[in-house]
């Protein structure tokens, strides 16, 4: 009855702690690589650089920055909603596209 117990609650506790987990891969494809390309490596309207040339803080401080109002257009749209922790892990997930 024990173990029974012991496995249900560590499947509980796996499960919610994998629903948890934000998918940055899947959300920079869904809402970046339609401008940045699909492993990061295009230049956006040239005018940001292939963002796998970038170094994960600069990443950071460029979506910060046109998130706080340093952009405009298609940019500024996509950059908006995102919150310091989504960019911090969209930042992490380029660099591994390197």
């Amino acid at each position: 009855m024990r173990l029974g117990m012991l496995i249900w609650c560590g499947l509980a506790y796996a499960s919610t702690s994998l629903a948890a987990t934000p998918d940055y891969a899947r959300q920079f494809q869904r809402d970046c690589s339609g401008c940045h390309g699909h492993k990061a490596d295009k230049s956006a309207f040239n005018k940001a650089p292939p963002l796998i040339t970038l170094s994960q803080s600069q990443a950071i401080e460029g979506m910060t920055a046109i998130r706080d109002g340093g952009g405009t257009g298609a940019a500024a749209r996509a950059k908006a909603r995102l919150t310091d922790d989504q960019i911090k892990g969209l930042a992490a997930f380029i660099q591994t596209q390197k």
